[in-house]
C-alpha cells in the first residue's frame, strides 16, 4: 500500500487526477440516473436508454482514464495508437452496456451482481486495452499481484455500485454513483501501480501539443455529450410526471364517483349498527338490514314507508295478541321515543329474549332524524361482570373487602336511628400457614374454598360473609336478642370445621372467631373492626374455646404491648440494653467451660423488664433482629478482650433463623472483633427449626462450616424430635429447665432426664442441663454422667469478676 501511495503522490499531476475523479463521478452518477430510468422504461424506449447509459458511463470511464494517463509523469513522452486508443472506447461502450442491461433486466439481487461485476470487467478491459495503446519504446514490467488486485476491485465495487443503486430513491444512486466513481479509480490507480514504465524510452520527441490543455478539452466534451444525457432524462421525467399526474387525476375522479355511489351502500351493509333515516313527516325512507335484525324482524324486510308509530306495532305484534293491549304498549313506547326524536337522545330497552338494546335518535336539518341502534347486551354482560369481580373475592366468590366495608358503613348509617344492635365478627382459619407449607397452595386455597362454600350456606336473610384476604373472614349480623347472635356464631363455628380430602390428602380445619358489639364496643368501622381482631385473638390464644367477645381489657393489653414496642426501639437507638453471662460448668471437674449471654433491660420507669416479657414483643414490633445483631457483635467483643479463652453461647431467635444475612452478620461480628470462631456458640430452639426447617437448616450449615458451635435449645419440650438431631450435627444439647425442677423427687423427670442423657451419648453430643439450682440436682446430674451444667447454683448471671471465679460446689461425701 505504500508503494501505491508514493506513486501516486510523486507520479502524477494532482491537477489532472482532480479533473479525472470529477468527470468520473458525473458520468457514474449519468450512469446510474439513466440505468434507474431504464428500469422504468417499455419496448424501444428501454433499448434506447440502454443505450444512452452506456455510451454515458463508457466514454465517462474513457475519458476518467485517458486524463489519469496524461496526468501520470513517466520521465519521458509516449504516442497513442489510434486503432487501439478507438478500440478502448469501443470495449468500455460494449462491455459496460451489456452488464447495465442485464442490470436493467435483473429480478434477483444476483442479478444486480453479476450485471455490476460485467460493468467492473468493461473497466479493466478498457483500461489495460487502453495501456496497451501507448507507444513507446523497450517493455512495461508488470506486478501479478497489483494486476490481479486492480482488476478484483473493478469487478467487486462495479457489483456493489449496481447492487446499491438498485433501490429506490436519490440515495440510492447517490450510493451507486459513489461507488462505481471508486470502483474505476481503484482499478485505475492500482494497475498504474502494478506497471513498471523503468524499462521504457520514447521513439521520438512526443507531440508538441500542451497535454494539460488537450485534457481539458476532452473533458468539457465529455461534460457536454453527459450534459445532454442529462437534459433527455429531466425532460422525459416531466414527461412522465405529466402523464402521471393526469392518469392520476382521472383515477382520482373515477374514484370518487364509484365512492359517492357505493359509500352508502357500503355503509348501510357493513355497520355493527342498526340505521334507519325518517323524514320530517316520520315517514322510515331508508333502513339497512341490521336495523330490522335488531328489532326482532326479519333482515330482509322492506320497512321503507313505514310510519314512525307503524314500526313500534311491527315490532310488538308478537308481544301479544290483545289488539288493545297492543295499542297501548305501542302508545307508551312512541311517547317515550317522541321527545327524543325532537331534541336527540338515547334511551335503553331490555327486551323479552334477554338482549339489550340502546336506541339514538338525531335530528337532522330538514326536519328528520336519524336513528341508530346498538346491541349493548354483552357490553352490559361485562360491565356486571367487571363490577361483581371488582366487589368480590375471585378465589371463594364471597364479598371483598371493599364490598363489606361499604355494606358496614350502610348498616352502620342505618342503626343510627334504630334499636338493633350490629355483632361485627373477625375469623381467621387455625394454623392454615402449616396446610400452605406441607401440602402446597393448591390445598391451602381448595380449604378456603370449601370453609367460604359452608359460610356462606350457614347464612340466613340479613347476614353477611366477606373474605378481607388471606384466611382471615369478617361478618355482620343484625340483633335484638342475644339467642340470635348465640345461634349465628354457632353456625359460623360449624361451618369453620370441616374435613377436606383431595387424592391421598386429608385436611381437618379449624378457626378462631372474635366479636365486637355496636354500638357497646364502638360506634365506627375502624374501631369495631380492631376490637374484633384483638378478641380473635384473645380465642387463638386460649386452647378451651373457639369464640371470644371483646372486652376493655383487651385495649389496655395491646396499648401496654404499643408502648413498650415504642420503647424498645427507643432502647435499640439509645444502646439502653446490656449483656449479662452465666457460667457453664464441667459437672464432673467443676471447671468452667463458657458462659452464656443473656439479655438484660431496665425500661424507663418500669425498671428490670424480664426477656420472658419484651422478647415476643421485640419479635412482633420486628426490633428483635436489630437486638439480635447487637448481642452477637458486642458479645463477640467483650469476649475477645477477656484474658481467659472461654466460649460463649448466644441465642438466636426465630426470625434471625429465617434470614440469609445472618449468616453475614455472623461472619462480619467474628471479624470486627478478632474472636475466634471456636469460642463462639450459637443457640437454637427447635421452635425456630420447624419453621423453616430446609432453609434454618441451611443457614446453620453455613455458619457451622466457619467452625462455630451450634446447641439445640430448651431440648425436650415443645416439637423435639429425633428427625431434627439426624438432620443436623448439633454440637451440643441443652436439656430444658423445666426437667430439673422435679429431678430430686420425680422419677418420671429423672427417667426423661436420663434418656436425653443416653441419647446425647449415643449420638456423641454432650448435653448441658440448665436451671441447676441445688446440690441435690447437680448429684443428680453427676450420677448420670451429664456433661456440662448452668444454674443459680454455680453462678447467677451477671458481670464476669476475673479475679473471684465461682467454683463449682462439691457434694458433702464428694
Amino acid at each position: 500500500m505504500s508503494v501505491l501511495f508514493d506513486f501516486f503522490t510523486s507520479g502524477h499531476d494532482v491537477r489532472l487526477v482532480a479533473l479525472a475523479a470529477g468527470v468520473c463521478l458525473v458520468s457514474a452518477y449519468a450512469c446510474m440516473s439513466l440505468l434507474h430510468h431504464a428500469r422504468r422504461a417499455t419496448g424501444r424506449m428501454r433499448l434506447v436508454w440502454n443505450g444512452v447509459a452506456a455510451l454515458a458511463v463508457g466514454f465517462g470511464i474513457w475519458v476518467t482514464h485517458f486524463i489519469a494517463v496524461v496526468a501520470y509523469r513517466p520521465g519521458f513522452v509516449w504516442g497513442y495508437d489510434l486503432g487501439l486508443t478507438a478500440a478502448s472506447l469501443g470495449i468500455a461502450v460494449l462491455v459496460c452496456g451489456l452488464g447495465l442491461a442485464l442490470a436493467i433486466r435483473a429480478e434477483h439481487r444476483w442479478d444486480h451482481l453479476l450485471g455490476g461485476a460485467v460493468v467492473g470487467v468493461g473497466i479493466s478491459a478498457m483500461h489495460y486495452t487502453g495501456i496497451a495503446a501507448l507507444v513507446m519504446g523497450g517493455t512495461i514490467g508488470w506486478n501479478g499481484a497489483l494486476v490481479g488486485t486492480s482488476i478484483l476491485a473493478g469487478i467487486v465495487l462495479g457489483a456493489a455500485s449496481v447492487l446499491a443503486a438498485s433501490a429506490a430513491g436519490k440515495w440510492a444512486r447517490l450510493g451507486g454513483a459513489g461507488l462505481l466513481t471508486l470502483a474505476i479509480c481503484a482499478m485505475h490507480f492500482t494497475a498504474m501501480g502494478a506497471a513498471d514504465f523503468a524499462r521504457c524510452f520514447p521513439l521520438s520527441a512526443g507531440s508538441q501539443i500542451n497535454t494539460t490543455w488537450l485534457a481539458a478539452a476532452l473533458a468539457g466534451i465529455s461534460l457536454l455529450i453527459l450534459g445532454a444525457a442529462f437534459g433527455s432524462v429531466v425532460l422525459d421525467e416531466a414527461d412522465r410526471r405529466r402523464t402521471e399526474r393526469e392518469t392520476q387525476r382521472q383515477l382520482l375522479d373515477a374514484q370518487r364517483i364509484n365512492e359517492v355511489s357505493g359509500r352508502l351502500e357500503l355503509a348501510m351493509a357493513h355497520m355493527a349498527q342498526g340505521l334507519a333515516m325518517f323524514d320530517a313527516d316520520g315517514v322510515l325512507r331508508l333502513h339497512n338490514r341490521r336495523f330490522a335484525l335488531l328489532l326482532g324482524l326479519e333482515q330482509d324486510i322492506d320497512l321503507v314507508g313505514t310510519s314512525f308509530r307503524e314500526a313500534f306495532r311491527q315490532v310488538l305484534l308478537g308481544a301479544t295478541a290483545d289488539a288493545e293491549e297492543l295499542e297501548e304498549m305501542v302508545s307508551r313506547l312512541h311517547a317515550q321515543h317522541l321527545p327524543l326524536v325532537r331534541s336527540g337522545g338515547e334511551i335503553v330497552h331490555e327486551l323479552v329474549d334477554q338482549r339489550t338494546l340502546r336506541i339514538d335518535h338525531s335530528p337532522i336539518s330538514d326536519g328528520g332524524w336519524l336513528t341508530t341502534i346498538d346491541d349493548i347486551t354483552e357490553r352490559q354482560r361485562s360491565q356486571a361482570a367487571i363490577q361483581h369481580l371488582a366487589m368480590h373475592d375471585s378465589l371463594t366468590g364471597l364479598p371483598n373487602r371493599a364490598n363489606f366495608n361499604e355494606r358496614f358503613d350502610g348498616i352502620l348509617a342505618e342503626l343510627e336511628h334504630t334499636d338493633s344492635n350490629l355483632a361485627v365478627v373477625a375469623i381467621d382459619l387455625d394454623r392454615f400457614k402449616e396446610i400452605n407449607d406441607t401440602y402446597g397452595h393448591a390445598v391451602g386455597d381448595l380449604a378456603l374454598r370449601t370453609v367460604a362454600g359452608r359460610l356462606m350456606e350457614c347464612l340466613r336473610d340479613g347476614e353477611l360473609v366477606a373474605r378481607l384476604g388471606g384466611d382471615e373472614f369478617g361478618a355482620l349480623k343484625r340483633f335484638t336478642s342475644m339467642e340470635a347472635l348465640r345461634d349465628f356464631l354457632q353456625r359460623l363455628e360449624a361451618a369453620m370445621f370441616t374435613r377436606i380430602e383431595t387424592g391421598t390428602t386429608v385436611v381437618e380445619t379449624a378457626g378462631s372467631l372474635g366479636v365486637a358489639i355496636y354500638p357497646d364496643d364502638g360506634d365506627d368501622r375502624s374501631k369495631l373492626l380492631n376490637n374484633a381482631d384483638m378478641a380473635m385473638y384473645r380465642a387463638k390464644a386460649e386452647f378451651d374455646r373457639h369464640i371470644a367477645y371483646y372486652e376493655s381489657e383487651m385495649d389496655e393489653h395491646a396499648r401496654q404491648r404499643r408502648a413498650m414496642a415504642r420503647d424498645i426501639w427507643a432502647a435499640v437507638e439509645q444502646g439502653a440494653f446490656r449483656l449479662a453471662y452465666q457460667v457453664q460448668k464441667a459437672v464432673a471437674t467443676g471447671e468452667v467451660t463458657g458462659y452464656e449471654v443473656l439479655l438484660r433491660w431496665d425500661r424507663p420507669l418500669h425498671g428490670p423488664v424480664s426477656p420472658a416479657d419484651f422478647i415476643p414483643v421485640a419479635e412482633e414490633c420486628g426490633a428483635i433482629t436489630s437486638i439480635g445483631d447487637w448481642v452477637l457483635r458486642t458479645a463477640c467483643r467483650e469476649a475477645a478482650r477477656w484474658p481467659e479463652p472461654y466460649k460463649i453461647a448466644v441465642n438466636i431467635s426465630a426470625l434471625q433463623l429465617g434470614q440469609v444475612e445472618l449468616v453475614d452478620t455472623v461472619r462480619s461480628a467474628l471479624l470486627e472483633s478478632g474472636l475466634s470462631p471456636k469460642r463462639l456458640e450459637l443457640e437454637v430452639t427447635e421452635t425456630s427449626i420447624i419453621t423453616d426447617k430446609n432453609r434454618a437448616l441451611h443457614i446453620l450449615r453455613q455458619i457451622k462450616a466457619m467452625g462455630v458451635s451450634i446447641a439445640i435449645d430448651d431440648f425436650g419440650t415443645g416439637y423435639s424430635s429425633l428427625d431434627t438431631l439426624r438432620s443436623f450435627p448439633f454440637d451440643k444439647i441443652k436439656l430444658d429447665r423445666s426437667f430439673m425442677q422435679e429431678v430430686e423427687q420425680n422419677e418420671q423427670s429423672k427417667a426423661i432426664v436420663r434418656a436425653i442423657l443416653a441419647l446425647g451419648r449415643s449420638l456423641s453430643v454432650p448435653v448441658l442441663a440448665e436451671g441447676v439450682e441445688t446440690m441435690a440436682q447437680l448429684e443428680v446430674l453427676r450420677a448420670e454422667g451429664c456433661n456440662e451444667a448452668q444454674g443459680f447454683l454455680l453462678g447467677r448471671p451477671g458481670a464476669i469478676d476475673w479475679d473471684d471465679l465461682l467454683e463449682l460446689p462439691v457434694a458433702a461425701n464428694g
